[in-house]
């Protein structure tokens, strides 16, 4: 008989086995709960779905994102939910959404991801995205939803640009301006009583101008340039190398003269034209007692033209959108050859580098500019030049080592704008070096200098940061004012008008965004199918016809002309800033001189070709008118 089991142990066993169902039971539990808990929030419907925004918009306007939430009984957004919906009432762009051909209607399947829904054009694949009149339609689970809009005049597409014109014509202040136009572009989405709906979109539009990659490196180039610059002043180098130059421009003419001939040798990019030009020249201009708007005029009259001219940043860049024309057209040709054979017709900038030479060298000048050189006060100082001198070596070498790395770059074919980058800061760290080396500076007087410069381009970026989001509110994503000026302009027309009609309605796109490169992307691959379409004619032969050639010359021309009498371009800004110019002065004495050379290269430059006299008569023609212009319209300033 074997022994009997204790009650303690047989207490124990159980309780154990007991322990271990438990645990299990609790295990499975907590690992079958978050499946059953998914599998029941998912198949929970949603009762309601909201359109956020917008539900205002002008006619014709492109939408850059548009907002549904799904919500549940209680009015919460349903984050867990995820679904696909049929999405109607919206109409696309696959091409360039200035066109007005590419249009079509889409309805189609979108998603849901954790109750959110946001239509861009790059989630459907397209370039703009519209809204229907009629409303936009959504439906789910056999649920369907309909979500009227309204819809404002077309014309108010122009709102921005007029308002940051007007506005600083009016305040004379660029800054406010420039953020009530934002602003007012961000308006147009909302209705009146949901304006306060405008504020954070305002502000995604600032952070999304601030993060482009090419914005943010154009920033930190101008930055680093005026730290370089800085460097340059404090060390006394930039003292010692104008001193050095006095005997090269000993005279008022031949300072503005050596200015202009200054602008030929940084032909490789505007920007570094306008920054490293206008920085050098500065403390020369108050030395010969030029006024700081004439230098402004000179530098940024002098590197657009010459960078749109000559084999520089902008090159690559003209070319693509000349192949993006040739594709749209259905022509086959060699792109590059074409661009190249379109310089006689590029008369703007050519005139332009004539009259800024005319300006320098016989001291006359008219309107604002005369009188602006007629008020200078007696003495001028440069609060930008160190009184200390120092070896020439501290200037020439930071600007020399600018100049080989961005020319060196260039060929090897790196991306402009982070090449641009490098360069300043390599530049601007060198100078800090031959500092030290030469034992003009301390360290610490390196650092406040390099801060200093620094500083001194602040109101600079804040006018280009708000620049660009004038221009961001005008893409083609939101408003498409460059589509509604073009729709303005028609197809209606005789082919022999074309090369005039486009370098104004370049001029005015230019004017109106304040960048002459959107200005290009947005009209060449419009214009080029536009001008085959009008002269019948898709084949390579058309290449040869100069109102073909003339047209395409006449949109590169205008962008720059429209670069230079806009307010809110950043070239414009960057040479007001480097120039050490109010920018709104240096904007009313440009214009004009802008003005006299656009009307010369319409009635004796475009419209002559248009109705085929040779180029080789009509440009000499245009560059004598323009320089007996200034001849006669100018006088010398008493200084």
């Amino acid at each position: 008989m074997s022994n009997p089991i204790p009650v303690n142990s047989a207490r124990v066993t159980v309780h154990m086995y007991l322990n271990n169902v438990i645990r299990r039971s609790i295990f499975i539990a907590v690992c079958t709960l978050p499946s059953v808990s998914t599998a029941a929030e998912e198949s929970v419907a949603p009762a309601d779905i909201i359109f956020d925004s917008p539900h205002t918009f002008p006619a014709g306007a492109g939408i850059s994102k548009l907002t549904f939430r799904a919500v549940g009984e209680d009015g919460s957004m349903l984050t867990t939910w995820s679904g696909t919906v049929s999405l109607s009432g919206l109409a696309i762009r696959t091409g360039n959404a200035a066109a007005n051909s590419e249009l079509r209607p889409f309805a189609g399947e979108v998603t849901f991801k954790s109750g959110l829904l946001q239509v861009t054009p790059a989630l459907l694949g397209v370039r703009q995205i519209r809204v229907s009149p009629h409303g936009i339609s959504v439906t789910a689970n056999k649920q369907h939803w309909h979500f009227p809009v309204h819809v404002r005049p077309s014309w108010l597409r122009l709102l921005p640009p007029i308002l940051a014109i007007g506005l600083v014509v009016l305040f004379r202040d660029v800054t406010v301006s420039l953020v009530l136009a934002i602003f007012g572009g961000c308006l147009l989405f909302f209705p009146l009583t949901e304006s306060y709906l405008a504020v954070p979109v305002f502000c995604e539009t600032m952070v999304r101008t601030i993060a482009d990659y090419d914005h943010a490196s154009v920033i930190l180039f101008t930055l680093l340039l005026g730290a370089m610059i800085g460097l340059m002043n404090d060390s006394g180098g930039t003292r010692t190398a104008i001193e050095s130059m006095s005997g090269l421009a000993s005279t008022r003419r031949r300072g503005m003269f050596l200015t202009w001939l200054m602008g030929f040798l940084v032909f490789f990019d505007d920007y570094a034209n306008s920054m490293l030009i206008g920085g050098a020249m500065r403390p020369l201009s108050d030395k010969l007692r030029f006024s700081r708007a004439k230098l402004a005029f000179l530098i940024d009259s002098t590197s657009a033209p010459v960078a749109g001219l000559a084999i520089s940043t902008w090159t690559a860049f003209e070319i693509d959108q000349v192949v993006a024309g040739f594709e749209a057209a259905g022509v086959e040709a060699n792109a590059a050859d074409f661009f190249w054979s379109t310089i006689p017709f590029r008369i703007y900038p050519i005139l332009m580098i004539c009259v800024v030479a005319v300006v320098a060298c016989s001291g006359r000048d008219f309107g604002p500019m005369l009188r602006t050189e007629q008020n200078q006060p007696s003495v001028q100082s440069s609060s930008q030049t160190s009184k200390t001198h120092g070896s020439i070596w501290l200037a020439v070498i930071p600007v020399f080592s600018l100049v080989i790395i961005t020319v060196t770059g260039f060929r090897q074919g790196i991306d402009a704008y982070r090449l641009l980058l490098i360069a300043s800061f390599v530049s601007s760290t060198l100078a800090i070096v031959l500092s030290l080396s030469f034992s003009q500076m301390s360290l610490d007087d390196c650092i406040r200098s390099w801060i200093s410069g620094i500083s001194s381009m602040i109101p600079a970026v804040v006018i280009l940061v708000l620049a660009w989001g004038v221009s961001a509110v005008c893409d083609t994503g939101q408003l498409n004012t460059a589509g509604y000026i073009i729709a303005m302009i028609g197809n209606s027309v005789r082919p022999e008008f074309l090369p005039a009609i486009a370098f104004l309605a370049a001029g005015a796109i230019a004017t109106a965004i304040g960048s002459s490169f959107t200005t290009m992307a947005l009209l060449l691959p419009i214009l080029i199918p536009l001008t085959c379409d009008l002269m019948g004619s898709t084949n390579a032969v058309i290449l040869n016809d100069p109102v073909f050639g003339s047209t395409i010359g006449a949109v590169l021309a205008g962008a720059i002309f429209g670069d230079h009498c806009s307010p809110i371009s950043d070239t414009t800004v960057l040479s007001s800033a480097a120039a050490g110019c109010e920018h709104l002065l240096h904007v009313t004495t440009q214009l004009p001189y802008a003005l006299l050379t656009a009307i010369t290269s319409v009635l004796l430059g475009y419209l002559p070709i248009g109705f085929g006299i040779p180029w080789w008569i009509c440009l000499p023609v245009a560059i004598a008118v323009c320089i007996g212009g200034i001849l006669f319209l100018g006088k010398e300033s008493d200084s």
